[in-house]
């Protein structure tokens, strides 16, 4: 019977892949990935390997200002533009307003640290009126809402990540001073999402 060294090989690194794998050892499946049972040997490394997916990016809403406005927002690329994901809890009844803003620092007591609303060069619409006015239901605690935003993303030049998002109370998206109070009830820094955040 011929010996066949690469058919050997592949035998090897095949039954140290599985071993890895029994140990729970997560680098078991790089091994596994490289061996073939056909000839010609393993795949390029690193040519097929998945991509991660992209789940955009999240920012969990602390309150400021004395509010108690808690919950997520949650910005996805949807083709040329991205679709804002809202949850939140205990919005003052009635007009409110969701910006971006340029800092992604959410430390001051008023908003004051996320600076001033943003918007990406890409979009048509100025920075305060990117997304429209909202409203709160006196009748539910949770706020639920989905919007389409065009020109925005959630990474890269146009994207939310590197930003804050902020939530005013009212129906204007006003400046910030230091120490004054202001409409500004709640503040988030964008993250990159995971599967199970939201």
């Amino acid at each position: 019977m011929r010996f066949d060294r690469r058919a050997a090989q592949r035998i090897r690194c095949c039954a140290a892949g599985l071993r890895a794998l029994t140990a729970g050892l997560l680098g078991g499946a790089a091994l596994l990935t490289g061996c073939s049972t056909a000839g010609g040997g393993g795949a390029a490394a690193g040519k097929d390997a998945p991509t991660r997916p992209d789940y955009g990016q999240i920012a969990s809403m602390r309150a400021i200002g004395g509010s108690a406005v808690s919950g997520k927002i949650r910005v996805i690329d949807r083709g040329d533009g991205a679709t804002m994901l809202v949850s939140v809890l205990n919005l003052p009844y009635g007009p409110f307003r969701i910006a971006l803003n340029e800092t992604p620092n959410c430390t001051s007591p008023n908003g004051f640290s996320a600076g001033s609303p943003w918007a990406p060069a890409s979009s048509a619409k100025p920075p305060a009126d990117l997304i429209p006015i909202q409203y709160s239901n006196p009748e539910k605690s949770r706020v639920e809402i989905e919007a389409r935003i065009s020109g925005l993303h959630a990474t890269g030049a146009n994207g939310v990540a590197g930003h804050s998002v902020v939530i005013y109370a009212g129906t204007r998206v006003t400046e910030a001073q230091p120490d004054v109070r202001n409409e500004r009830i709640a503040c988030g820094v964008f993250e990159p999402a995971t599967l199970f955040s939201f």
